[in-house]
């Protein structure tokens, strides 16, 4: 069976959508929610809290008398590292792991792009944190093909020489890219509509009608990432990746260069993120 619905039927049961997850999302558009309510949110569950607790005793953050409880390490990591964190850990426990994978690189990869997007998400107008949850996502469906085509998967990334590569190379070696797949698990979890298009059209967002600019912030994010991971100066792999893209967004390649956040800097959380 060809598609994307090969990924979602069989044995393999579908990673269901943390209620952690579903509530922060669902705050995203609240004015009202505050370090408290994500506070409330977490220490319902212990293995969040001890990963934020984790974090604020970090060599980062950490002060010398120690921090012992959810609501001060909350207040010293901040509202948006809070929720970035607690978001991207729930994401992740629900999905299992994948025989041959690199788990860390993974999810490494995937900080970065939350990372990214919602940088860039901030330049170019898109919702920050609706960036950050679709750039962390978006590859997840990279996990759900590597349970039914695991071969194939390890194909493209062995092949994967150069920033941007994967999506084409999924879509000649597979017949769809980790994008669409993502986009399918977006709408079958439930997320906002403008998510699920944003992963759909990921792949080309220029080809999008009406264009769509997260699409195009995740396609670039993505490049971002992959050139963090290779340590490829982001705005060179950025040109050679998608220059039209570029120029349609108006994106001065040097400016990008100095001003983007380091991949090291973005992906720091990730022992506690995994632990």
């Amino acid at each position: 069976m060809g598609g994307i619905e090969r990924f979602f039927l069989g044995g393999h049961s579908l990673p269901a959508m943390p209620e952690v997850a579903r509530q922060l999302i669902a705050s995203f558009d609240d004015e009202n929610v505050n370090l408290h309510t994500i506070v409330d949110l977490t220490e319902h569950d212990q293995s969040l809290s001890l990963k934020v607790l984790r974090l604020a005793n970090s060599a980062r953050y950490a002060r010398p008398q120690g921090v012992s409880s959810l609501t001060d390490a909350a207040t010293l990591l901040g509202m948006e590292r809070l929720r970035n964190l607690v978001l991207a850990a729930s994401i992740a426990e629900a999905f299992p792991r994948v025989a041959g994978f690199d788990r860390v690189r993974f999810w490494k990869h995937a900080i970065a792009t939350g990372g990214y997007a919602r940088w860039l998400g901030i330049i170019l107008g898109v919702d920050a944190d609706s960036g950050y949850l679709a750039g962390f996502m978006l590859r997840s469906g990279q996990l759900l093909m590597a349970r039914v085509l695991p071969d194939a998967v390890a194909a493209v990334e062995a092949s994967c020489s150069a920033p941007g590569l994967r999506l084409a190379l999924e879509g000649r070696l597979i017949g769809c890219t980790h994008a669409q797949v993502t986009a399918e698990l977006a709408r079958r979890w439930q997320l906002p509509q403008r998510l699920v298009d944003g992963f759909s059209n990921t792949p080309q967002p220029l080809d999008a009608h009406p264009f769509s600019l997260l699409a195009a912030v995740l396609n670039m994010a993505s490049v971002m990432a992959d050139a963090g991971a290779m340590a490829i100066a982001a705005g060179e792999a950025l040109e050679q990746a998608n220059r039209p893209l570029l120029d349609h967004l108006r994106m001065d390649v040097p400016w990008l260069q100095a001003k983007a956040p380091p991949f090291e800097e973005l992906t720091a959380p990730i022992d506690e993120l995994l632990g």
